[in-house]
């Protein structure tokens, strides 16, 4: 996918991959200082779902779906020509989510209920799903434009409600979906690790002084520099190491994408770490944890420590790397 793309005569710059579904990839984008989504028509072969004129009939149900008067991101621009439909971006994170974290979906339910009740006075069925909801300042927003004409098995009390919880469906679905993530030695440049640190909550550790000049010398002298990436190459996660591949290995940085915990990259990552130094037999590791992260390295099997030395007179101005 190109960084740069161009709907009715303006250009976005494509941020990251939102997600994929029957009808088009998603994307989070950016043109004068406003985030949108950009959604790109595919035509990849369905099985279970026919199509007719993808682009004309997102027009037409974005209209069913407002008529509805069902909870919808504005559309923004369409251009027939690349297929190609700009929507306003609802920041927050899906129900899915929510449920794949641990959290409860009880909270919506009654909303959701109401879109299911106000699509079916319109003849409509919407994709129930989780991953089409994205809650914001607590309300629900159904992020796709996809609808159907009413059917009762399609319903949400028939089908979605079966993925609002951690159902046996939901854990299968999980399970079928686990997203395809490469561990892999990779230096990365200066700017590539500054735009990760926007993306995790790992840029808080690093005092503002000179910033740019240290994470530049960080990325280009670390021991062992470990990325993670999705089936898109998107950068996912990272571990940052110092060894002397005898007897120690002091991890100094791992993060994980905010959209992508959860999924044992972090544990990978320290997994793959600890076998370049040297392996679990020679190899002792040490690294200075915040308290959020004690339970997940405590799930690695480490330790608490009381005997670590320090000397430090760096002046120490936290700041969010944004």
């Amino acid at each position: 996918m190109d960084e740069q793309l161009t709907v009715c005569g303006k250009s976005y710059r494509i941020l990251r991959l939102l997600g994929h579904g029957k009808g088009g990839y998603s994307y989070l984008a950016e043109a004068e200082g406003q985030q949108v989504v950009i959604k790109q028509i595919h035509h990849e072969p369905c099985t279970y779902y026919t199509f007719g004129n993808k682009i004309e009939a997102e027009r037409r149900d974005y209209e069913r779906l407002q008529a509805a008067g069902i909870r919808i991101p504005r559309m923004l621009a369409i251009e027939t020509e690349s297929e190609r439909i700009v929507k306003e971006y609802i920041d927050g994170p899906t129900v899915f989510e929510r449920i794949r974290d641990g959290g409860s979906a009880a909270p919506w339910l009654a909303q959701v209920r109401d879109m299911a009740e106000r699509a079916k006075a319109a003849g409509l069925n919407i994709d129930y799903f989780p991953t089409n909801f994205v809650v914001r300042d607590g309300l629900i927003w159904y992020v796709d434009y996809e609808c159907n004409e009413y059917m009762d098995e399609w319903s949400f009390e028939a089908w979605g409600i079966r993925y609002w919880s951690r159902t046996p469906e939901f854990e299968a679905y999980l399970e079928d979906h686990r997203p395809a993530v490469t561990i892999r030695e990779e230096r990365l440049t200066a700017d590539m690790y500054i735009d990760f640190l926007r993306r995790t909550d790992l840029g808080s550790q690093y005092p503002r002084e000179r910033f740019e000049e240290r994470i530049a010398r960080l990325v280009r002298t670390v021991s062992i520099s470990l990325t993670a990436r999705d089936e898109q190459g998107m950068l996912v996660g990272v571990l940052f190491g110092l060894t002397d591949f005898a007897y120690w290995l002091y991890v100094t940085d791992l993060g994980v994408d905010r959209t992508c915990t959860h999924r044992g990259i972090g544990r990978r990552l320290m997994q793959t770490a600890h076998q370049l130094a040297g392996g679990e037999k020679d190899i002792a590791v040490y690294l200075i944890a915040s308290e959020n992260a004690v339970p997940f390295y405590e799930k690695c099997g480490m330790k608490r420590a009381d005997d670590v030395m320090q000397y430090n007179h760096i002046e120490w101005t936290k700041f969010t790397v944004t």
